[in-house]
């Protein structure tokens, strides 16, 4: 009889050993959830959905920030860069996008090359016109120049074009010498610069990051799963107190 009565004490004591290695365990996974929330409850009264996130961790998080090197071409007094499939001119965001090939500026125009658009621009940077396949010689474009009459020259797999005046016809040309073509580099001292020009025009809202916080998204796999077995800590810590409050009653 004396060997039994340990083990009916040690049984007795289990729930609430579990009950507080689970409470321990899980205190911050759902002090995490509890708060996000509480705020994903009040978003709208915070004004979650309109502050936007100026964190350069959270939006490379998000792949808003590219993980690659930019490239860069000076054309006139701008200059053009590309990255992760955006267009930058100087320090703004344009809204045309697309793999930068080049850029070559003329008296009261930008021209920026992709692969299978030009974008067309007037001498302070404001947006004209787009030029797609349906009005270029051939895509994609492999390189972008000007010559002496400040005539654009293309350069693709159909061959070497120089388009007209108002850029909409175009005539093949065999001697390339005299062209200036655009010289696109990896631009590593703007990373950091064009990083900060994302930052600041981010429209990405803080509400996004809450609900992927809450959810566990946020830290991918990792987090859906922490959130998973969070729910179910906290199941078994219902139960478990159920359990203990029905034994001293």
């Amino acid at each position: 009889m004396t060997e039994e009565r340990p083990r009916r004490k040690s049984r007795r004591r289990a729930p609430r050993r579990w009950h507080r290695l689970l409470g321990a365990v899980f205190a911050l996974p759902l002090l995490w959830l509890t708060v996000s929330g509480l705020l994903l409850q009040h978003q709208d009264t915070l004004g979650m959905d309109r502050k936007t996130v100026k964190s350069g961790w959270l939006l490379k998080l998000y792949d808003q920030i590219p993980d690659s090197v930019p490239l860069v071409t000076p054309a006139g007094r701008f200059e053009v860069a590309g990255w992760g499939g955006m267009l930058f001119l100087d320090d703004r965001v344009l809204e045309e996008g697309g793999l930068l090939v080049g850029a070559v500026a003329r008296p009261a125009e930008l021209v920026i090359a992709t692969p299978s658009d030009l974008f067309v621009y007037d001498a302070q940077g404001n947006y004209l016109d787009r030029l797609g396949e349906e009005s270029l010689p051939a895509v994609p474009i492999e390189r972008i120049g000007f010559d002496e009459s400040n005539r654009v020259h293309l350069l693709s797999s159909a061959g070497h074009h120089v388009l007209g005046e108002g850029l909409l016809d175009y005539e093949e040309v065999a001697d390339g010498s005299a062209v200036t073509w655009s010289v696109v580099e990896e631009g590593v001292e703007q990373k950091e610069e064009l990083k900060n020009v994302l930052v600041g025009t981010s429209e990405f809202t803080w509400a996004r990051v809450i609900t992927d916080l809450h959810s566990g998204s946020l830290f991918g796999k990792v987090g859906r799963f922490l959130v998973d077995v969070t729910g179910i800590a906290v199941i078994l810590l219902t139960l478990l107190g159920v359990r203990l409050l029905a034994k001293r009653s």
